[in-house]
């Protein structure tokens, strides 16, 4: 037999080593463990040397089912990055971000939380050997900056001090949760992944306007889904009056408060979520057609409608997302008086001092002496 030529075997090398892939980061930053991987640990001295272990941050810890055709799947590294194949129907930078969030939607309902992503937070890299996945490109989000700094080693110790301590997420809890959120999310096909996970994400930065408009509309899918449920086909199966069921189709007779007021007297939802719900719908209306913006009070309204429309539409105990506690994500309130606490800082480094700043500093020192005096 005659012998490949080389500069075949070389492409065919490269084709089957280095596989090209498009890259996003869950945020906020976590580290992902796995049983046969040796634990993640970095050393004060590691941030401050710039010595810490940047391979294992590129490795590959293992791979998840998102739905993708055989045998693309989507691959999960030490650092929270996680990478899919560039595949025809994913080359759009639309549709790339739109299948990311979702599968951050199916995380987020199977009790992991995580935030959308924007263009922005979209990256492309390759898989090495199948064993690292190495970024190419240089995204402009906070959060893909992060992590192009830490894996090339240039992350300042102010930003890398976060590789001390990590918070940890183990492989088998995210493809868990994962799973159990695509369940979720097939069971309710009208509801798109993307759209609740920007309101959650909103409602944990406290954008209650988009928060609520996101949620809003995910609030009407899974009511066309319940709607579809037990009053479209019930009608399509006792045809006692010809166009029947196109009536009950047409969202100006139907409109979404007529939905939940029928919805209610046959019992789909009870009392609880009605009540939830008209809350929400209200504040939907002044924001829609005053453009008032809305306060806590009601974007707490829509996400709780959100959560008991869940439950009424998958009638399943097992949503993580029912009993997530957002508040472990939100921001805090900006003019809300913090509370003084002492403050047992465990590393700590100085801050170079502008003009005057010390004299600043000194005097409201002597101001604390005197009260507690």
């Amino acid at each position: 037999m005659q012998k490949p030529h080389a500069l075949d075997e070389i492409k065919k090398q490269l084709h089957e080593r280095r596989v090209p892939c498009m890259v996003a980061f869950l945020h906020p930053f976590r580290i992902v463990e796995a049983k046969d991987k040796k634990p993640w640990q970095s050393s004060l001295q590691e941030v401050n040397t710039r010595s810490w272990d940047y391979v294992a941050l590129h490795e590959v810890i293992g791979g998840v089912d998102v739905g993708l055709p055989a045998p693309y799947h989507m691959l999960v590294c030490r650092d929270g990055g996680v990478a899919i194949p560039p595949i025809p129907e994913l080359r759009g930078e639309k549709e790339a971000v739109a299948f990311f969030n979702k599968c951050f939607a199916s995380l987020v309902l199977g009790g992991v939380y995580c935030e959308a992503i924007g263009v922005d937070g979209l990256d492309f890299g390759s898989v090495i050997d199948w064993k690292f996945v190495r970024v190419h490109s240089a995204s402009l989000s906070a959060t893909n900056r992060f992590h192009s700094l830490i894996r090339l080693k240039q992350a300042s110790a102010f930003e890398a001090i976060a590789l001390e301590s990590p918070r940890t997420l183990t492989f088998e809890l995210l493809e868990r949760a994962l799973l159990k959120g695509r369940s979720i999310l097939e069971s309710i096909p009208e509801l798109g992944g993307e759209i609740f996970l920007r309101g959650i994400t909103s409602y944990a930065r406290r954008d209650w306007s988009a928060a609520l408009a996101n949620l809003w509309i995910s609030i009407e899918q899974i009511t066309s889904h319940i709607w579809k449920r037990d009053v479209i086909e019930p009608a399509r199966k006792n045809k006692v009056v010809s166009g029947r069921v196109k009536q009950l189709s047409d969202y100006r007779t139907w409109t979404i408060s007529a939905r939940h007021e029928l919805l209610l007297q046959i019992g789909s939802i009870d009392s609880r979520t009605f009540s939830t719900v008209s809350l929400a719908r209200k504040a939907r209306n002044t924001l829609a057609h005053e453009g008032r913006s809305p306060d806590e009070k009601a974007a707490e309204a829509v996400l709780a409608s959100v959560r008991e429309l869940l439950l009424a539409a998958t009638k399943r105990s097992d949503i993580e997302f029912l009993n997530m506690n957002l508040s472990d994500h939100t921001l805090s309130d900006p003019f809300e008086p913090r509370k003084m606490e002492m403050l047992e800082p465990k590393y700590w480094m100085p801050i170079p001092k502008l003009p005057n700043e010390e004299e600043l500093e000194k005097l409201e020192a002597s101001l604390r002496n005197l009260q507690k005096k």
